[in-house]
């Protein structure tokens, strides 16, 4: 990876909060943006998402309150730079969102929200949803958890 700017989907941080297979990719990732090796940047939907996954599926609500105010803090230290898309990114999001056919299914406009971000201010989308990888890769800027290298 050779971009500096790479927008995180919410899947990836939550790889870190349920302990799943890739957390440690994840952590590299926020490590990588502590140290100002990268920039992170997500859309105002991330919080949304995450909240719901929480909602859902954290019982203890002092938990769900903790890491709510994680990400508030690296939003707070510049680790993490919130943004709300602009007409812009929502017409090239819709643009992506329209591609695929019937048979194979369309992109889910919410994933193409964060593609659109990366696309527009040309950074790499990481993301471990592999369908929307298939589905929409022909665009570029965008590669799997898996795919994350530390080597800038």
């Amino acid at each position: 990876m050779r971009n500096r700017r790479i927008v995180l989907d919410a899947n990836v941080f939550l790889e870190i909060i349920f302990n799943r297979p890739l957390q440690n990719k994840a952590k590299k990732i926020f490590e990588d943006a502590i140290l100002e090796r990268i920039q992170i940047i997500v859309p105002g939907l991330f919080l949304d998402e995450i909240t719901e996954v929480f909602c859902g599926n954290i019982e203890n609500i002092t938990d769900v309150e903790f890491y709510l105010n994680y990400i508030e803090k690296l939003a707070n230290s510049g680790v993490l730079t919130i943004v709300v898309p602009n007409c812009t990114v929502r017409m090239k999001a819709i643009e992506l969102a329209r591609t695929g056919n019937k048979k194979s299914g369309y992109p889910e406009l919410t994933d193409c929200l964060y593609h659109a971000l990366a696309i527009i201010n040309e950074a790499v989308f990481i993301t471990n949803d592999k369908r929307h990888i298939a589905k929409i890769s022909h665009f570029g800027h965008i590669a799997g958890l898996t795919d994350y290298e530390t080597n800038l």
